[in-house]
Formats: C-alpha cells, structure tokens, sequence
C-alpha cells in the first residue's frame, strides 16, 4: 500500500511540474495585458488609471520575473527526482518544502499588487470590482470572470 502511494504521490507530483514549468514560459506581458483590457472595459477606468495599474504592474514584474525562475528550477529538480531510477523522499521532501514557501511569498506579492490595484478605484469600480472578481479575489488574483466567492458579497436576490 505505501509503494501504491508513493507512485501515485510520484505521479502527481511529474504531472504538477510538467504543468509548473508549461505555465512558467508562458509570456506573462500577453496575460497582463489582456486581463488589464478585461479590467478597463468592465470596470470603465479611466486613460489615467489604466496607466495606474500599469505602473503597478510594471513595479512587481521584476520580481515575478525572479520568482518564476526560481520556481522552474524548483519543478526541474523535482521532476528530476521523480524520472530517477532511485526516489530520494528526502530530497523530494525539500523541494516540496521550497516550491511550498514559494507559492506562499508569490501569493503574498499577488495579493499586495490587488491591493495596490483596488486602491487606484473609485467606490463605485471597487464595488462592481468585488462583485465581478469576488471569486477570483479569493483564489490569488483580480483576473476572473467569475461571481461572488464563497466568503464575497452574496449573490443579488433573485426575483
């Protein structure tokens, strides 16, 4: 039963890092910018504030970039460990600890840029804001195209 786990764990774990490193090379300018059209036509900012959170943005891609290299190597070397003749759980376990930490400190500087971003709103883009991304807001980013989360504003009441 605990080989049975183990491969499965394993499974998962070629699966998670193939997927890592695939969303690590996609290009991340053609998903700002298409997510900041998405926000500007919802929310109907202004010229001004489209440069707002363009500067936003611009301030935190840097260290993006940084993390998201870091990361690909984090899933290079486990998915190393995980293609082995030999499993080192060990080393495995390390890894698992590191690429963890990394996606808490990445949500962390997620949830500074949202923050940032809903500051540039006024009260009336705020509100349509949270009830437009109320979901996303909660899963790690103001991209969605969602309705309210589970802990957002309740749904308007049904007629």
């Amino acid at each position: 039963m605990k080989h049975w786990k183990s491969l499965v764990t394993a499974s998962a774990l070629a699966l998670s890092t193939l997927v890592g490193v695939a969303n690590a090379q996609q290009p991340t300018k053609e998903r700002g910018d298409h997510h900041l059209q998405f926000m500007a036509t919802a929310l109907d900012l202004t010229d001004a504030q489209v440069a707002q959170i363009k500067q936003i943005q611009s301030e935190s891609k840097t260290s993006s970039q940084a993390d998201r290299q870091q990361m690909k190597s984090l899933h290079q070397q486990l998915h190393a460990l995980v293609t082995s003749e030999s499993f080192d759980e060990g080393k495995a376990s390390v890894l698992i600890t590191q690429i963890h930490q990394q996606e808490a400190s990445r949500m962390l500087e997620q949830a500074k840029e949202m923050n940032a971003i809903y500051k540039v709103l006024t009260p009336t883009q705020k509100t349509k804001a949270v009830k437009l991304f109320g979901a996303s807001m909660h899963d790690g980013g103001m991209h969605g195209h969602g309705g309210p989360g589970p802990d957002g504003p309740p749904a308007p009441a049904q007629d």
